[in-house]
């Protein structure tokens, strides 16, 4: 005979006693419990798993001064695509904000994929050089 010792959430215990087949039959489901357990954890584990394990992690608010040079870089970032050709901008468009491929914009555009490859090497030089010059 063996003992199961059940904790109930209130925190209240209980123990009974069963026959070795039943503890063993216990015992492997509450195996598979934990395996399953940590199967799903692998995928889904929270924050406050790794807070209880002491590991911390930053906050994810921004002070002030991050906010105020994200701002200032968003506006000269702003002000140096417009400066750039209407093809240019329409180039850093389609790559940067809808993220499309170089050979899908070369097949659109009836060019070589080498083409747009270079086209897009001058419109990141003239950012780089815009940029530059309003630090």
């Amino acid at each position: 005979m063996q003992i199961i010792k059940y904790e109930f959430a209130d925190g209240t215990e209980s123990e009974i006693e069963v026959t070795d087949e039943i503890y063993a039959v216990h015992i492997e489901l509450a195996n598979e419990e934990k395996r399953n357990n940590k199967r799903e954890t692998r995928r889904h584990t929270s924050l406050t798993y790794f807070e209880d394990l002491g590991i911390e992690f930053e906050s994810n608010a921004a002070d002030p001064l991050s906010v105020l040079i994200r701002r200032d870089d968003e506006e000269r970032i702003h002000n140096a695509v417009n400066r750039l050709s209407d093809k240019q901008r329409e180039l850093a468009q389609k790559v940067f904000f809808e993220g499309m491929t170089l050979t899908a914009i070369a097949k659109e555009k009836g060019v070589s994929q080498p083409a747009i490859t270079q086209q897009l090497a001058t419109v990141l030089k003239k950012l780089k050089k815009l940029l530059q010059k309003t630090l």
